[in-house]
């Protein structure tokens, strides 16, 4: 049996003929992308602004810094957040989290669809005004008076009832707080899911002045007690960039929701990070407190040395 030997020419030309092909499939797809560029806006701006910041308001049990784009392709554009999780220790190593937007608006954050673990836990017992319960308050001082006073803690206030503006600025005057990166504003609790329903979860609104894009600095000049109204204002705004085709079922979020918090203008709870456990305990005195939820303590190593 006479085995032929391959005509190695004719594999070269048809090797040649697939790069050949495979490039020029390349330089026209690179065209289309510079045309697409010249006549299309794609708004990496306007990505930040809507869904970086959207991803921090449903995420608070993360510290999500800085982002950045990748500044966009053929196929879509993908925005990356560089935080940690929120903990009462010294902060991690960052992670970084993707939020990829496709041509047809479409966004995918699978790291970013809400909070985890106790944080989450707490920020999902805060319901709307129920009200002064002297046993759950009791509850919760007895197990901060069992805990070093020291400690560092991630945790959320509760009130027992909704918060205006101007009763949350009283109510700091009270205390001598002041706004801060520390201290988040829950306009909307989570509501009760039933998964027979058939509408999809969501997630608390949970808002400080630093998530917009425009914020991100180190040096953003908070006010002191009168923050949660220049809180609010921030909010509104950015609220108003929505729009009800913005893509935000990927943070358990939706346009309503967004805007009914804004037009409420109420606050039912604070998340509030790296407060000691002494100052937390003062806050349980105060009528407007119903209770507070421990979420993480960790002692302040720069103390103990």
């Amino acid at each position: 049996m006479n085995v032929r030997e391959p005509d190695w020419a004719y594999v070269a030309r048809s090797l040649l003929k697939v790069v050949a092909i495979a490039a020029a499939l390349f330089l026209a797809l690179s065209a289309v992308e510079r045309v697409l560029w010249l006549f299309i806006d794609f708004d990496d701006e306007r990505t930040a602004q809507v869904y970086g910041t959207a991803a921090r308001v449903a995420n608070p049990d993360k510290r999500l810094f800085y982002g950045y784009s990748d500044g966009g392709g053929l196929l879509g554009t993908t925005y990356t957040l560089w935080g940690e999780p929120r903990r009462a220790s010294p902060g991690e190593d960052g992670t970084g989290y993707k939020i990829v937007e496709n041509r047809f608006g479409t966004v995918r954050a699978p790291s970013l669809d809400g909070p985890s673990g106790s944080l989450d836990d707490a920020i999902t017992f805060v319901e709307e005004d129920l009200g002064v319960d002297k046993e759950v308050t009791e509850r919760a001082r007895k197990t901060i008076d069992g805990l070093p006073q020291t400690l560092n803690a991630v945790a959320v206030v509760e009130f027992a009832h909704s918060m205006t503006t101007e009763r949350l600025v009283a109510f700091n005057r009270r205390h001598r707080l002041c706004g801060g990166e520390d201290v988040s504003y829950i306009y909307a609790p989570s509501p009760y899911y039933d998964d027979s329903s058939g509408d999809p979860p969501l997630n608390a609104v949970v808002w400080n002045r630093n998530m917009t894009e425009e914020y991100i600095q180190p040096d953003l000049p908070y006010q002191c007690e009168t923050e949660p109204e220049a809180a609010l204002a921030e909010f509104r705004r950015w609220v108003g960039l929505l729009d009800e085709e913005d893509d935000l079922s990927e943070f358990e979020l939706n346009y309503a929701w967004l805007t009914d918090a804004a037009k409420a203008g109420v606050v039912h709870g604070l998340v509030v990070d790296r407060w000691k456990l002494a100052d937390l305990r003062k806050l349980l005195d105060d009528p407007e407190v119903r209770t507070v939820h421990l979420a993480d303590v960790a002692f302040d190593l720069g103390e103990i040395g």
